[in-house]
């Protein structure tokens, strides 16, 4: 009985880790299907990861752009201008939707692997600014890859 129990102790400590990192990850693939979707018919834009993908700006942009047209001319924004692009889309989220600002527009320029995990902080606000306004609102989608539904867990 007592070696069961260990036992049972044992695997539930190994378990319940594993799971909660398959959830995290999970949603962070969530968020970045979502971003793709919202992102897909915009040029110089194409997001393989939750990093370098957002350094030149044209992504944060893209996302504001697709939802709020009247805030920011996409089509005079160019993937060269990384410091103007990221300040752009950090002001205009800022000003206009109430997405504070947790990167830094020089940093971006000066990094060339922006931090992955306060890309996935920033991101995940302007989902919860837009998912109500999104008609490929994953919660309601299909990934079409596995055919599983998909929703960012933050």
């Amino acid at each position: 009985q007592r070696t069961h129990k260990a036992l049972k102790i044992q695997v539930k400590s190994y378990l319940v880790p594993r799971m909660m990192e398959l959830v995290q990850v999970s949603g962070v693939r969530a968020l970045q299907i979502w971003i793709s979707r919202v992102v897909a018919d915009y040029e110089n834009v194409h997001i393989a990861n939750m990093s370098s993908s957002f350094r030149n700006g044209l992504a944060f942009c893209a996302i504001i752009h697709h939802f709020r047209p009247d805030l920011l001319d996409y089509s005079s924004l160019r993937p060269e201008n990384i410091l103007e692009n990221n300040r752009l889309a950090f002001q205009v989220a800022e000003d206009e939707l109430g997405v504070p600002s947790l990167l830094d527009p020089q940093d971006m320029l000066n990094i060339r692997v922006p931090d992955k995990f306060s890309v996935i902080t920033y991101v995940s606000q302007f989902y919860h600014v837009f998912k109500d306004e999104d008609d490929s609102r994953l919660a309601a989608t299909q990934h079409p890859d596995t055919g599983t539904q998909a929703s960012p867990a933050a």
